[in-house]
């Protein structure tokens, strides 16, 4: 594994906590080498109040940021930032099987704008690709997480964009729809929060 692979930076809302880090090589053969640093933080606050409401294995609310080098280095062609965002898009898919999330289907697309500090985040996509770099496509995904004798909805973005020759960064996150028991959250909140936090990579 190379270990020139940064891991990337995000901003985090207080209540969360980096709960992983990871440098992988995700693809090795003779001719290109994919080595990914990746980082995972968790709502603990939302954690702990779930935590006295319901058992359930899944955690409810995460992002995680990813820095994906290959080597040797390849210009970020249309074709290239389509590999990476199909591959990583079924490798999210994974992630959040692992997590504990069902029933999980793909929902649409949509254009996550890039820019720092600008307001709103995605707006529906055509499927035509980013350009200059300000915007990137969002994958939505829905799903469900189990609670004993039934289960509660989740929504899910992922998306990535090329930031180099031969570098890519990728987020994605989840966050409920709603809650059981009294526990209070607003999913709009939740949306906007992800998708700050998701502008913030670098």
């Amino acid at each position: 594994m190379s270990p020139d692979v940064s891991p990337p930076t995000l901003n985090v809302p207080e209540g969360w906590e980096l709960v992983s880090e990871e440098l992988t090589t995700p693809f090795d053969v003779r001719v290109v080498t994919v080595t990914a640093n990746t980082r995972i933080y968790e709502d603990v606050d939302l954690r702990e109040r779930l935590a006295e409401v319901a058992d359930a294995d899944a955690t409810w609310r995460f992002v995680f940021a990813s820095r994906l080098r290959i080597r040797p280095a390849k210009s970020p062609s249309g074709g290239l930032s389509r590999l990476v965002a199909d591959r990583a898009n079924s490798r999210f898919v994974e992630i959040l099987r692992e997590r504990g999330f069902e029933s999980i289907d793909r929902a649409d697309r949509h254009r996550l704008d890039l820019g720092a500090g600008r307001s709103g985040g995605v707006e529906s996509t055509d499927g035509e690709r980013p350009q200059n770099g300000a915007t990137t496509e969002a994958t939505r995904y829905r799903a469900r997480v189990r609670l004993d004798d039934r289960s509660a909805p989740v929504e899910a973005y992922f998306a990535a964009w090329p930031v180099g020759d031969g570098e890519f960064l990728l987020g994605g996150g989840a966050y409920p729809l709603s809650l059981p028991g009294p526990t209070s959250f607003d999913p709009e909140d939740a949306r906007e929060e992800l998708f700050s936090m998701l502008r913030s990579i670098r």
